[in-house]
């Protein structure tokens, strides 16, 4: 089944990147073939016979599923009827949950594996996007796997999910709720406060050195949002501090959003002064973002010289060169939240969709492309 979703999925890629039709005449005929034998599958699992092995094939499948759905898509086209909501990719995520409840009950608190621990990621990701609150029994991850500074993240990603929600659900209230709107406020607070006790675990080898580009051109804006850029010992620790920029993004275009509510004849003067700070702080992050995302599609290198500083090193350009996708899919949730948030300047807001949807490109993923013609928004 998995060798069967895999094929599916190559042949898609293929199909799409390189312009051959067949190859997605072939990708379609396996992806039939393949919903059949995961409907079957599927339905043999049973408490009674639970196999970790059978449970982590099916998870593997399904997500590999809703990727075919994710490549296959074509954005802007008026055939499709789908909303961004409704697109046929999260009936596959509502499949790998159901998969992962039912481990969860049947398990026998059994350790869960890489792959029941991602799951649990991408499904807490999904749920931000469409706009849904994560269930009780997925909100502790120790469950799931996670461990150590992973753990902490998850603590407040979790709880930041739930608080968009919360938000969102709010602010469609004909009748708004003052004392609500404080209560939300304050858990924005504890968040971003909980986030930056966070980042100051981080190993000092993480760090990242900040450059800045000499002589600009402004024709460079294509993949670099400024002058501006940051460097990293590795593509992974850039990742970490992504998901750093990214969450801090959504929290503070969250709370910003929330003091916003407010009617002008009950705000005070601390309440401009708090929503200022949220909007700065939201800034602050997405500049951090756009300096960051050129290193992880490697559009430049930096040069070590024994006589200068690692902010002074010369820099070489990058950028007739390809997008190398195993780099590529480190910055796509950083970029899926940087695309939809409230706050963030139009400009770079749409650098960022810009650059999400060069990834989808390159990966031959018409549902990232669509960021730019399709409304992808943050729900509400």
């Amino acid at each position: 089944m998995v060798d069967l979703a895999l094929s599916s999925m190559a042949l898609a890629v293929f199909s799409r990147t390189q312009q051959h039709p067949p190859a997605a005449t072939e990708a379609s005929s396996r992806y039939q073939s393949l919903l059949r034998l995961a409907q079957e599958r599927v339905a043999r699992l049973s408490s009674s016979l639970l196999d970790e092995r059978d449970i982590d094939a099916c998870l593997l499948a399904i997500l590999v599923m809703g990727r075919y759905e994710g490549v296959i898509y074509r954005p802007g086209n008026p055939d499709l009827k789908h909303s961004f909501s409704s697109l046929p990719i999260w009936s596959h995520h509502k499949g790998a949950m159901a998969i992962l409840r039912f481990w969860y009950d049947h398990s026998n608190r059994t350790h869960a594996t890489a792959l029941i621990r991602d799951t649990r990621r991408g499904l807490i990701r999904s749920s931000l996007l469409r706009n849904l609150r994560i269930p009780d029994w997925m909100l502790d991850g120790t469950r799931f796997g996670e461990r150590d500074l992973e753990q902490d993240y998850d603590r407040i990603f979790v709880r930041t999910v739930n608080l968009q929600y919360a938000s969102a659900s709010l602010q469609q209230n004909k009748r708004l709720d003052i004392t609500q709107i404080e209560r939300l406020s304050h858990e924005a607070d504890e968040l971003h406060k909980a986030l930056q006790s966070w980042v100051t675990k981080f190993p000092n080898k993480w760090s990242y050195q900040r450059h800045v580009l000499r002589d600009f051109d402004p024709r460079r804006k294509t993949h670099f949002y400024s002058s501006v850029v940051y460097s990293y010992s590795s593509p992974g620790y850039a990742a970490v501090w992504n998901q750093y920029y990214a969450l801090g993004i959504l929290i503070n275009g969250i709370h910003s959003r929330m003091l916003g509510l407010i009617p002008l004849e009950q705000v005070a003067d601390s309440n401009h002064e708090r929503r200022r700070a949220c909007i700065d702080r939201l800034q602050t992050m997405a500049d951090s973002l756009a300096a960051s995302i050129p290193f992880c599609l490697e559009r430049f290198n930096i040069l070590d010289t024994p006589t200068s500083l690692p902010c002074e090193s010369p820099i070489t350009f990058n950028t007739d060169k390809d997008i190398k996708p195993y780099l590529a899919v480190l910055a796509v949730w950083p970029l899926s939240v940087a695309s939809i948030i409230d706050g963030i300047d139009f400009q770079q807001q749409q650098w960022f969709k810009s650059q999400l949807a060069h990834i989808g490109k390159a990966t031959g993923e018409g549902v990232l492309e669509s960021v730019k013609t399709d409304g992808w928004a943050m729900p509400r």
